[in-house]
């Protein structure tokens, strides 16, 4: 802001000036977003030729509905970045004017916060985000020279007609209990997602609980030499990241399952990114629990857990977590009537596990249901006293000497 005083005097300037530029942007490269996840006070510049825009598309944000449009933008090395409208800018932007526009069609965001989505980044708009068509300046021209004779249009996406999922269709999507997810075959059930209420009961130190990771796709890198070398980007021009992989334990009153939770869902659970605690608090030993990690045992929340493959086994991966309305309480096995036809939980989800055919039983064998109390109790005559009870578990030496007496006094009579 400038502010004009009494003693502001004005000068015309006379000798030549450098043209002053229209836009003025501070880009910042592709690979060098990934250091800028969820650090929203660091908003990030980015330039690319517009690929492909999808129509707006209502999302659950916290307990809102928000309207929000998605594009995929691309540098002049054809790496691909998405990119998240919110709200009016979203709304706002004119796909019937990009139709009819030359392509390649360069676009530039400004002041875009970066985030991350199932592994990969994305840039998303903040209230002090803006949008420009081929700006007047060099990188814009750069990347038109790039792709002038490349044959790749826009792609128009039709947006979805599916509603969004409320949060609380999200807590109780596909509620089971523990035992029943321990029955199910996780090979045919990757598509699906499950939600169990459960509480954190062990944290495995000796899997470690981070690692470095690439900072595009998040896989785990390996160091060559001086290098690092991931599987799917090759030699790293930058320095890994921390990632967080925490294999862990949860249960409920009907038993406990192996689980692994990666990166931002273990984010959301300690409100700290993973490579504060490695780079700025020098937690660097992957074996050594950090506190801010052991903490989160005894911690109580609604999992939604999805099965992922691993090389030839798949994991129990938990995807999000919800807050728990009620306490969570790890309560005793509710009685069993008959645990001989209970299907035995899986101990492993190694591919050579032979699995159940039905988790039917699970339900009928590990809960009684509220009719079946009230039979019990308005019919107590089916049931033995507490006199035969007591009788039943009486000395059995005791009850072999009375039947002595009693075959003895028979031969008396009898004699």
């Amino acid at each position: 802001m400038l502010q004009f005083a009494r003693s502001t005097f004005f000068r015309e300037v006379e000798e030549d000036i450098p043209e002053i530029p229209q836009h003025k942007f501070n880009f910042v490269e592709y690979d060098q977003l990934s250091s800028r996840v969820d650090i929203n006070d660091i908003l990030s510049d980015v330039i690319g030729r517009l690929i492909s825009i999808k129509g707006v598309e209502e999302s659950n944000v916290g307990n809102r509905v928000v309207k929000r449009r998605n594009l995929t933008i691309q540098n002049i090395r054809e790496e691909s970045l998405g990119i998240t409208l919110w709200g009016e800018i979203g709304q706002n932007f004119d796909e019937n004017a990009v139709q009819q526009m030359s392509e390649p069609v360069i676009i530039a965001f400004t002041a875009m916060a970066t985030k991350q989505y199932l592994g990969g980044l994305y840039v998303a708009s903040t209230s002090a985000t803006s949008f420009y068509f081929e700006p007047t300046i060099a990188e814009s021209e750069k990347i038109k020279r790039r792709f002038s004779h490349s044959i790749q249009g826009i792609d128009f996406i039709t947006p979805s007609t599916e509603k969004p999922t409320t949060l609380e269709e999200q807590k109780t999507m596909n509620r089971l209990m523990i035992a029943e997810l321990r029955c199910l075959d996780p090979y045919q059930n990757q598509d699906q997602k499950f939600t169990t209420k459960a509480t954190i009961t062990q944290i495995d130190a000796q899997q470690g609980w981070f690692y470095n990771a690439c900072p595009r796709c998040y896989r785990r890198v390996r160091q060559s030499g001086t290098s690092w070398w991931c599987d799917t980007h090759a030699y790293l021009t930058t320095i890994p990241i921390s990632w967080y992989k925490i294999n862990a334990r949860i249960e409920d009153s009907t038993g406990g399952i192996n689980i692994v939770m990666l990166g931002k869902t273990v984010q959301s659970l300690v409100n700290k990114a993973c490579s504060i605690l490695t780079i700025q608090e020098g937690y660097t030993d992957p074996n050594i629990i950090p506190p801010l990690i052991d903490q989160l045992k005894g911690m109580s929340k609604i999992f939604l857990i999805q099965f992922r493959p691993r090389g030839a086994f798949i994991d129990a991966t938990i995807v999000k977590t919800f807050d728990d309305d009620e306490s969570q309480m790890l309560l005793p096995a509710p009685p069993v009537q008959s645990p001989k036809h209970i299907p035995q939980p899986l101990t492993s989800l190694d591919p050579q596990t032979p699995l159940p055919e039905t988790k039917k039983g699970v339900k009928k064998q590990l809960f009684i249901t509220e009719s079946t109390t009230e039979e019990i109790q308005s019919s107590p005559q089916q049931h033995p006293s507490s006199t035969e009870i007591q009788t039943s578990f009486a000395d059995p030496s005791k009850k072999r000497k009375e039947s002595r007496s009693d075959e003895k006094g028979k031969k008396i009579r009898h004699g």
